[in-house]
């Protein structure tokens, strides 16, 4: 957590604050067109991310920057 691609395989990311649960996020992310080639839905949920440290991100909900404290593999 916390990324989900959405059905066209867009990347979008949040902070834990903000990260719909899943029947929100797939509302919102699940139906928005086919992933690219043509391979359907693309939809996924509490997907693996890069370190958000490593780079700029900022959350989808909030816009703030996103930090290693927002990473999914934090603490273990």
């Amino acid at each position: 957590m916390p990324r989900i691609y959405t059905s066209a395989s867009d990347p979008i990311d949040f902070c834990f604050k903000c990260f719909p649960d899943e029947d929100q996020a797939f509302e919102e992310f699940g139906d928005v067109g086919d992933g690219p080639d043509g391979r359907g839905n693309c939809y996924d949920y509490d997907s693996a991310h890069p370190e958000y440290s490593d780079d700029e991100y900022n959350c989808h909900g909030c816009k703030k920057l996103l930090t290693s404290a927002d990473d999914y593999m934090q603490g273990g």
